[in-house]
């Protein structure tokens, strides 16, 4: 069985962590899994949504300290785990974690690799590699640019864990749901980007994922080749045409409605 398993209905794909022996910790094949997973969900066009799931009752726990322990995990894993996880963050398809359980360490850092998190309210979420005499990798620069500075820097230098609540509070997931409602909900928002146009989606995950890392002067550039592309593309000719059938109606309503 594979330690990570692809699945495929239409155009929504999963990527599900298939270790749940082990709370689907991250062993020292896991780079290699989670890049090969990446490669199939970005090379199939039919895919345009990407659910990231655990298997059982942990999304991921994490590094597998046992494979640690017996010196199975080198130090290389390190900057090839990171490879992985961006990988997954420049997916051109919306990535939507499905948490459950035990979201810490590897675990957390690939959450927040990915566009969208649900999260179960059994969810337990944190970055404990401080207090375990490791870094946390690569959150230290994802973290900060999800939820802020203040709580990343806290959870980062405490290594403490927070529970389903308290992360949606803090901004580190977009929703909690009952347990037996994650895959449900999952379904629902992987739905809701369906009826976004391929390129406009594309294009605007792309130019999200450079606004840390351009002066305003390079992304302005970087957004205006998107938008000339974005323009040209089928998608918009034909939402052009459709404004032209409606003439405006259903914007003008929406309009009028709110006033009165």
């Amino acid at each position: 069985m594979a330690r990570i398993a692809c699945f495929k209905r239409g155009p929504i794909g999963e990527i599900r962590l298939n270790r749940p022996e082990v709370l689907n910790a991250m062993g020292h094949q896991w780079p290699a899994d989670l890049l090969a997973a990446a490669r199939e969900m970005q090379e199939d066009d039919t895919v345009r949504v990407v659910l990231l799931t655990g298997e059982g009752r942990a999304f991921c726990s994490g590094l597998d300290l046992t494979q640690l322990a017996r010196g199975e995990i080198p130090n290389s894993f390190f900057p090839a785990a990171e490879h992985a996880f961006r990988a997954m963050e420049t997916l051109d398809k919306v990535v939507i974690a499905g948490i459950q359980g035990y979201c810490i360490g590897g675990g957390l850092q690939l959450a927040i690799a990915c566009d969208v998190r649900i999260a179960a309210a059994d969810a337990v979420l944190g970055l404990p590699a401080a207090r375990e005499a490791f870094l946390p990798g690569m959150g230290t620069y994802r973290l900060p640019r999800v939820i802020g500075m203040g709580w990343a820097r806290h959870l980062v230098l405490s290594g403490e864990n927070v529970d389903a609540a308290e992360a949606y509070r803090i901004g580190l997931v977009n929703r909690v749901v009952p347990r037996p409602d994650l895959e449900s909900e999952l379904e629902s928002w992987a739905e809701r980007y369906l009826d976004v146009p391929r390129p406009s989606m594309t294009w605007a995950k792309r130019l999200s994922n450079q606004a840390h890392d351009l002066d305003w002067e390079q992304f302005l550039q970087a957004y205006q080749a998107a938008m000339n592309l974005v323009l040209a593309s089928d998608e918009h000719q034909e939402a052009r045409r459709a404004w032209l059938r409606n003439k405006g109606r259903r914007v003008n309503d929406e309009a009028v409605a709110s006033l009165g």
